[in-house]
């Protein structure tokens, strides 16, 4: 019996901790002035390197995925024709989007190490401020 209450007694503690770190980070949230970083050319920047780089992949990706709806909706006998033995283009264009998502996330991969320095950068400064 007296594990139980300890047990609850502790569990108790673990909240009232938990809940003081969140009003804590509550009140540091709110201590950041959010529109001075949201202003600030660092965040400019990383803002536009993102877009730069995720808008024409989407836009890429979206070209190419129904480019190929459209090829095999509307160029059926030539979607049909067989390439190695029963595989045709249809099925080759298929795995090639597959292929297409692995080439964009490793693109994304490489770049976002730059979005991770230009955050850095910024986190940096928002912790210096304070």
């Amino acid at each position: 019996m007296s594990d139980i209450t300890s047990s609850g007694k502790g569990g108790r503690a673990a909240r009232r901790a938990k809940a003081a770190a969140q009003k804590q980070a509550q009140a540091q949230a709110t201590a950041i002035d959010w529109q001075k970083i949201e202003g600030s050319s660092e965040f400019r920047e990383l803002v536009r390197e993102k877009r730069n780089f995720i808008i024409p992949a989407t836009i890429f990706f979206l070209v190419y995925y129904f480019g190929f709806l459209i090829f095999v909706g509307y160029f059926p006998d030539a979607a049909k024709t067989n390439v190695i033995g029963n595989i045709n283009v249809a099925y080759l264009l298929a795995l090639s989007a597959f292929v297409m998502v692995w080439v964009i996330v490793y693109l994304y991969v490489r770049r976002a190490g730059l979005f991770d320095k230009l955050a850095n950068t910024i986190l940096n400064k928002v912790k210096g401020a304070r």
